[in-house]
């Protein structure tokens, strides 16, 4: 499905005089179940959502905040957007430190919220992120508008868990002519099972994995003492990694992602977005996300 199909014109609010994103959605929860809630009931829910006590608020950009939760009795998401002309309050991100947004979505979900979480905001983040759609976004003054928006009609909605949604932002990674020994002392010090050696263009080239980097300690650690040097002295991550590299790419499915894993015996795979390395999925995070309950 798309989200055009799951976003009504009478589901956006533009723009709706709201301080706070307790009072954007209870404007949403308005408009989408129309009526099927008691006002002091709709109130509560838009307070619990909120305040993060109940289904779950996720940052997509500066501006723009995506707001999930369960909704018995419907079969398909339903979705909400509201925009406002002044920054309004967003206190349930989970971080201690409230903050502010323009625009806000809201996705009313049948069943678990596992399966649309990675779904709906690896899409709509992706877009939200890229050019300045976000500023288009909030730029917005009628529905006409917001559906006009390039490529923002036309995304993608399904419940299929893909690699992204699991995926962990890839933090380290170096360079072939990197010395293999800032390799290892990178790896201790951050406590790394593996590095990514990447070119130029951030394509991937090979790994460092802990078993690679102990292969290479090993010659000196069974030699007697005075025996030959360290044998990754003078040696670069080119002469050390493994070259043969299984990569996933982003928009793969999360389930045969997993299946490659458990076939290859790998606990980590790099993610890549058009050959350029952009994260890493491992094993733990795979299995919080296709046993993820809400």
């Amino acid at each position: 499905m798309i989200l055009a199909d799951r976003l009504p014109a009478d589901s956006i609010r533009v723009p709706p005089s709201v301080a706070t994103l307790e009072e954007a959605l209870a404007s949403l929860l308005a408009s989408m179940l129309d009526g099927r809630l008691e006002p002091t009931v709709r109130s509560k829910r838009a307070r619990d959502l909120a305040f993060g006590s109940q289904g779950e608020v996720v940052r997509l950009h500066d501006d723009v905040v995506l707001v999930l939760d369960v909704q018995e009795g419907i079969v398909d998401p339903q979705v909400g957007l509201a925009i406002t002309d002044e920054p309004f309050a967003v206190t349930g991100e989970g971080t201690g430190d409230d903050g502010v947004a323009r625009a806000a979505f809201l996705f009313l979900v049948p069943g678990k919220l596992s399966a649309f979480r990675g779904q709906a905001v690896a899409s709509i983040g992706r877009w939200v992120r890229e050019g300045d759609h976000a500023s288009q976004l909030i730029a917005c003054r009628t529905p006409d508008e917001v559906l006009a928006l390039e490529g923002f009609g036309q995304l993608v909605l399904s419940d299929r868990l893909r690699v992204d949604s699991a995926m962990s932002a890839v933090t380290y990674r170096v360079y072939p002519d990197t010395p293999a020994k800032e390799v290892l002392d990178l790896m201790v010090r951050r406590g790394l099972h593996a590095v990514t050696v990447v070119g130029s263009e951030h394509e991937v080239l090979g790994v460092i994995t802990a078993g690679d980097a102990l292969r290479h300690l090993l010659p000196r650690h069974r030699s007697s003492e005075g025996g030959p040097p360290l044998d990754v002295e003078g040696r670069t991550a080119r002469d050390v990694m493994t070259r043969s590299v299984l990569c996933v790419s982003e928009d793969q499915a999360l389930a045969d992602a997993a299946a490659m894993m458990v076939n290859r015996d790998v606990e980590e795979l790099p993610v890549v977005r058009e050959g350029e390395l952009v994260g890493f999925l491992t094993r733990q995070a795979v299995l919080r996300a296709l046993h993820g309950t809400d």
